[in-house]
């Protein structure tokens, strides 16, 4: 009888640790189980901007899924290129990687054309052809061009379909004085007077919070890369940079390594700061889809400088105008 009541007992709490086991399991299983996203991430949108002036810029919108947490990769072609070699690339990577991602044709690049109607109202542009590019254009990329792009990045914040305040600009070769410079231009406005300390402040800009310099020009006509370095990369932005060039680049001529070492003499920059070449003699956007790596560097990059970086999405308009 005792040892019947023995083997009952026992038999009872295997029956019940048997019992937990499968419930256990069962919960797992349920949620590896749960129902897939199968939509993907949304279509990309092909947009016409108009930056100040009336210039005409195209631009492809890829949206992320991940709404108002989705950092932002702004992508710029190199000399004589346009945003097709980031759209048929690279820029569905970064969208399936939970970034949103705009590719933009620069003035008088790719889609980003007057009409001859367009031209006639303006004496400046039109003695422009499409091929001949003046430090005017080169300027009013960083001042216009890039600030059409930042606006309606802006409306796409306050929507929450994304988050600004964790921006990126990767830029090419002749793009990369530009993205420099626009960075500079960024952290330079001045915040809202809608707080009373500077702190609490609502920011008009500060949103680039990291750069990719592929291959980059030292200058472009009326645009000096070195200058706007000399002041951005302070640790008081806290900018992360990585510059890359192609080993037998035979029109880099020292100049990814000159900028490179010139970021590199602020304070602390070996924490946010990165330098490779990759083997070839491929330039800027060459280097795409060659299997380098370079692609696998970067979304590397911008995980630990970009997506990680704290800052929830925030409100941008001043406080004055929202309804609170």
């Amino acid at each position: 009888m005792r040892n019947l009541l023995h083997c009952t007992k026992k038999s009872h709490m295997i029956y019940t640790v048997i019992t937990l086991v499968s419930i256990s399991l069962l919960s797992t299983a349920s949620v590896f189980a749960q129902p897939k996203d199968t939509k993907g991430p949304p279509k990309p949108q092909e947009l016409m901007l108009t930056a100040q002036g009336g210039w005409p810029i195209a631009i492809t919108y890829f949206e992320s899924s991940n709404a108002a947490d989705s950092p932002v990769v702004v992508l710029l072609h190199g000399k004589g290129g346009s945003k097709r070699v980031w759209d048929q690339n690279f820029a569905p990577i970064l969208q399936q990687n939970g970034y949103a991602v705009v590719s933009v044709d620069f003035r008088k690049h790719g889609k980003s054309q007057l009409t001859a109607a367009d031209a006639g109202g303006n004496q400046n542009q039109k003695g422009n052809s499409r091929d001949k590019l003046s430090a005017l254009d080169y300027r009013a990329m960083v001042a216009l061009d890039l600030e059409a792009v930042w606006k309606f990045l802006y409306e796409e914040h306050q929507k929450k379909h994304l988050n600004m305040q964790k921006t990126a600009i990767i830029a090419a070769d002749m793009s990369v004085p530009i993205a420099l410079n626009y960075a500079l231009y960024d952290w330079s406005k001045v915040p809202y007077d809608d707080a009373p300390v500077l702190a609490a402040k609502t920011p008009k800009g500060q949103s680039v919070r990291a750069l990719v310099l592929i291959s980059p020009d030292a200058s472009v006509p009326g645009v000096s890369a070195s200058r706007a370095a000399v002041r951005i990369k302070e640790p008081l932005f806290g900018i992360g940079f990585f510059v890359c060039t192609g080993a037998g680049d035979s029109l880099d001529r020292g100049s990814a390594n000159k900028l490179y070492t010139q970021l590199t003499s602020a304070q602390g920059s070996e924490e946010r700061m990165y330098f490779k070449e990759y083997q070839g003699k491929l330039r800027g956007t060459d280097m795409l889809g060659k299997r380098l790596g370079l692609e696998l560097d970067i979304l590397k990059f911008l995980d630990k400088h970009l997506k990680k970086l704290p800052g929830d999405w925030s409100d941008r308009r001043p406080r004055y105008d929202r309804d609170e």
